[in-house]
Formats: C-alpha cells, structure tokens, sequence
C-alpha cells in the first residue's frame, strides 16, 4: 500500500463542503475527473456500505468505519466491482484499503485533507493526476452560491 495525501482550501462553510462532497448530484458532478457518469449507491451512515461506479458498472465496495458530520469520514474499500458484479479475487478482500476525509475550518473558509491508501500498482498515478482535478471542481461547486 502506497500512502497519499490531498488537500484544497475552499472559500466555503464546513458545511456547505460536506454537502457538496456528499450530495447524490453534486457527487456525479465533481467526480467526473475519475470517470464522466460516476454516481454512489448507499448511504454514507457508519457501518453502511457503498458502491462507487461508472455507467458501465465498474467500481469499488466500501464500508463507513467512521462519520462525524462537518468534521470526518473514513472508508474501507473492501472489493472490486465490474460489469455490476463483486469480483470474487478482489486483493481488497485481503488487505482493504482506506480513504479519509478531514474538513477544518480555517480563516478562508475550509480546508479539506485527503488521506488515501492505495495499491501501487499503476493506479497511484491515475489517483495523483485525477484527485486534484476533482477537488478543484468540488471547490468550483462549493463557491458557487446557491
């Protein structure tokens, strides 16, 4: 595993961040950088699972570890999904990897911190060119007024 670190400064309430990271439409939007049509099922509530996907059904499974509202959250990739389906020899089912999302606020709105544990297995430069493109448009979302 392969540690990596993300961070954005948005001219935003805590608040209004979370809502923009987390809300069903403004998720699809920002995540575009990963895969144009990305959207979650599930529900962002400790112990509940998520699937994070692409119109053709390709994605990962996680878990919620933990969720204080405004302040943290943390994920537990657990599988591998294509064509729709759990892949059954998922490296993740052995040794899952983790996502975590800290949101401060700071005098120029909120800082939000990402901390991911990722394979290195090419997909650590996939992840290093295309989250910084996410979070500008999360920052672009969260600015705009509503």
């Amino acid at each position: 595993m392969k540690d990596l670190e993300f961070g954005i400064d948005i001219a935003a309430p805590v608040a209004r961040v979370w809502d923009c990271m987390f809300d069903p439409l403004a998720y699809r939007d920002w995540t575009s950088a990963f895969s144009e049509g990305s959207y979650f099922e599930g529900s962002w509530e400790v112990g509940r699972r998520l699937r994070f996907l692409d119109p053709r059904g390709f994605g990962m499974e996680a878990v919620v570890d933990e969720s204080v509202e405004h302040e943290k959250l943390s994920l537990r990739l657990v599988g591998e999904i294509k064509d729709g389906r759990p892949v059954a020899d998922s490296a993740l089912h052995r040794e899952p990897a983790h996502e975590r999302y800290v949101f401060s606020a700071n005098s120029a709105g909120t800082h939000l911190a990402i901390h991911l544990q990722s394979w290195d297995d090419g997909f650590t430069d996939f992840l290093q060119a295309t989250w910084p493109q996410a979070l500008q448009r999360l920052k672009v979302l969260a600015e705009t007024p509503t």
